[in-house]
């Protein structure tokens, strides 16, 4: 019937023969008269519909024959009106419509037809042209949602990179917050610092009047104007008559005391036992010899071997003092002495079973585990009576340490006679007598108390530092010592539990630790060791008959016991530095008479009456060498090197200094029989040399700890003053400028300036000192 044009309209087309059509609309009628057409074409027309109506937009939509030639048809309004036109093809002449058509026979039932048809054409049309208008409504949308999510997305863009920004910046508001949070503690620290600086240097105050007043009291020149003047004084501060300010020696102290130089003793008895059985000893090692390969030692081999049964101890001193701090600090002073005794007990059973043994390799190794325990006990009872003695008893008490070793060389030499156990049946038993300080000790010394210091300042266990202090000074007035004993604590927080490579790269201690060790040496380098090593060797080389040799050793022992008596009520009255000056200035004297009479028994060998003159003048000589050994560093080195540090560095202070000891020890032991071969006669003279310096060195840097607290000593060196100052005042270094040191430092760390160079930080110091308001 028609065809169907989507894209453009539809277009209806009917084709039948020429006939003759009437049209009327409008009341008038038109007649076409229609063009004669060939002979070969049928004679048929056309009947072409057009649809015009305005979409929902109000624009028009056109459906027509393309092949139509013809001008454009005006739009109608909406909802516009359906025209047809029945055209002849070979005429080309168009009929319109209008309101009436008039059809005859075939004509209406074929136009019917084509109508229904056209209606058919017109739903589908308008089905195809409402999916169209969607689908571009769609698109329009789709395009305009493209370009949103594009918009969107670049704002999205943008929006990441400001969020980015804002975190980076937020990143570095917390790291100032977080860096000026750190400040506002470390000023709110330095602020509680500085007012606990400043209580503390009010009670230091006080505590500096009271010790002037105490002072005042103990001072024999000014008795009568103290009985006088400072009563009322101290009646205000609080303080009892002189002989209760005065602490004394109590039972508990004298046990505590007796109970740890068994320790010494040990060491003393140790150093001199080896030598009255020489001979006894070679006589052994050349037996055992020659039973386990049948032939002779050389005199060369059998000296090398004893050498090393000498020195061997030595080698274990050296190990057991340099543990001695880090034995110290884990188990205190108390505990590691009671450890140290059971290596005591091997060693002295070793040597006393090396004969039975028939093996010298036995009495080596028991010399070397006995030297061990020696070296801890160096280091550990210098410490532990120190940290245990009162102030004003404490010099006193600290000669005891050189007395047991005096008592045990003295003990020694007097069982090494031959009419004792100098002989080869009995030095073994003489070894093994070691073994009896080891076992009196693990006996005595569970009932004496920790140190007090170690207790508290270590442990921070006060109720049982109060209790020992209780003990030890039998009396429950122990404020001042544990207030003393805080005092230091805070003083020295910094410092708690130093390292031994701490201690050697502190600028303030670093002088101290040098003190220390020179005073060490001092002790090993006078020379004193070649005469306990080698007196009976050296007795017989000055013209003593053997016998005579052996007792005149034995007079060493005892003038060093006594003398080391007489220097104990001296060591708190002339001071710790004067002592070491005079003993140190003797010795020096003694060694260069020593010196002159082996020279003069060498020129004047060929006279009898000179010979025996100069015997007594080298043994005269060496007696008086070894007293002045007595008064000064015998004892000296042990106790002030415990005294110049505080409690934190003294563990590995102590360490430090008796490893150089005993490495001075054995360099003396090893050395000294070849500077005998090779410089005879001058033997003493290098020693003499250095007993020079070591004097020069004492006047020159070693302060005077009489008298003077723990902080005290140690705020000399902290203070930095000039060494006229530190070695004549008194009162030089007192914790009072320490602290006043310290709040300088806290207000330097706060204002970038020394108080001192800017005058306001300065008046800033003197407000934070200043005491507060009492009600």
């Amino acid at each position: 019937m028609g065809e169907t044009r989507p894209s453009t309209g539809v277009v209806a087309h009917h084709k039948k023969p020429m006939r003759k059509l009437d049209y009327r609309g409008s009341g008038q009628s038109h007649r076409h008269h229609p063009q004669p057409r060939h002979d070969d074409d049928d004679d048929e027309r056309e009947v072409v519909l057009e649809l015009q109506e305005y979409d929902h937009h109000d624009q028009l939509s056109r459906w027509e024959d393309r092949d139509v030639p013809g001008p454009p048809r005006p739009p109608r309004p909406r909802g516009g009106v359906l025209q047809l036109r029945v055209r002849n093809r070979h005429s080309r002449s168009n009929v319109s419509l209008a309101d009436r058509l008039e059809l005859q026979g075939e004509d209406e039932a074929t136009l019917r037809e084509l109508l229904v048809s056209l209606q058919k054409q017109v739903s589908v049309m308008s089905s195809n042209l409402s999916a169209k208008l969607d689908e571009l409504q769609r698109g329009d949308r789709h395009l305009e949602t493209t370009v949103a999510l594009h918009e969107i997305r670049t704002q999205l863009q943008e929006l990441t990179r400001s969020v980015e920004s804002c975190q980076s910046e937020v990143c570095e508001v917390k790291r100032d917050m977080v860096a000026i949070r750190s400040e506002l503690d470390t000023v709110q620290q330095v602020k509680e610092e500085i007012e606990e600086l400043r209580e503390y240097v009010d009670r230091l105050e006080e505590h500096t009047h009271r010790r002037k007043l105490r002072l005042l009291q103990q001072n024999s020149l000014l008795r009568d104007d103290a009985e006088s003047q400072p009563s009322a004084e101290l009646s205000g501060a609080g303080l009892k008559p002189t002989a209760q300010v005065r602490q004394g020696l109590t039972f508990f102290l004298c046990y505590a005391i007796g109970a740890a130089v068994l320790g010494m003793l040990q060491f003393g008895y140790n150093t001199g036992v080896i030598n009255a059985p020489e001979q006894n000893i070679e006589n052994f090692m050349k037996d055992v010899y020659k039973n386990r390969y049948n032939e002779d030692l050389s005199e060369e081999t059998v000296k090398l071997l004893y050498s090393v049964g000498v020195s061997i101890f030595a080698i274990g001193g050296m190990l057991g003092g340099f543990s001695g701090g880090l034995i110290a600090n884990r188990f205190g002073r108390k505990g590691g002495l009671l450890l140290n005794n059971v290596m005591g007990v091997g060693g002295a059973c070793l040597m006393g079973f090396a004969k039975i043994a028939n093996s010298y390799e036995l009495l080596f190794l028991g010399r070397f585990i006995i030297g061990v325990n020696c070296g801890l006990n160096t280091s550990l009872v210098p410490m532990y009576i120190t940290e245990i003695a009162p102030l004003n008893l404490r010099g006193g008490l600290g000669t005891l340490n050189q007395l047991a070793v005096t008592i045990g060389l003295l003990l020694s030499q007097v069982l090494g006679i031959e009419q004792i156990l100098g002989t080869d049946d009995g030095w073994p038993l003489l070894l093994g007598l070691a073994v009896c300080p080891a076992v009196l000790q693990l006996v005595l010394l569970p009932m004496c108390p920790e140190s007090p210091r170690y207790l508290l300042m270590t442990k921070h266990w006060e109720e049982e530092a109060r209790k020992a202090l209780q003990r030890l000074r039998a009396s429950s007035q122990v404020e001042e010592d544990i207030e003393e004993m805080r005092a230091e604590e805070r003083a020295q927080s910094a410092e708690a539990s130093i390292s031994m490579t701490e201690l050697i790269c502190s600028p303030t201690l670093r002088q101290p630790l040098f003190i220390g060790i020179l005073m060490q040496l001092s002790q090993q380098l006078s020379g004193i060791n070649a005469v306990f090593y080698y007196s009976t060797e050296l007795f017989i080389s000055s013209g003593l008959t053997g016998e005579s040799a052996k007792f005149a050793t034995i007079g060493i022992g005892v003038i060093m016991f006594f003398m080391t008596l007489v220097s104990i009520p001296m060591m708190d009255k002339t001071g710790r530095r004067t002592l070491h000056l005079y003993g140190l200035g003797g010795m020096f004297i003694f060694s260069i008479f020593i010196t002159i009479s082996f020279l003069i028994k060498e020129f004047f060998g060929y006279v009898q009456e000179m010979i025996d003159w100069m015997s007594y003048l080298s043994v005269v000589s060496t007696l008086g060498f070894v007293v002045f050994f007595a008064v000064g560093p015998g004892s000296i080195p042990w106790m002030i090197t415990a005294e110049l540090f505080s409690q934190g560095p003294r563990p590995a202070a102590m360490s430090i200094a008796v490893l150089v000891n005993w490495m001075a020890n054995f360099l003396v032991g090893i050395v000294f029989p070849t500077m005998k071969t090779h410089l005879e006669n001058y033997t003493f003279l290098p020693f003499s040399v250095l007993l020079a310096i070591f004097w020069i060195f004492t006047y020159r840097q070693v302060p005077e700890t009489k008298n003077k607290t723990f902080e005290e000593i140690s705020a000399i060196f902290r203070h930095g003053g000039d060494r006229r100052s530190m070695r004549n005042s008194s009162l030089y270094g007192s914790t009072l400028d320490e602290s006043r040191a310290s709040t300088d430092t806290a207000l330097t760390d706060i204002g970038g300036d020394t108080p001192r160079s800017n005058p306001s930080k300065s008046g800033i110091r003197n407000f934070l000192l200043k005491r507060p308001p009492t009600n």
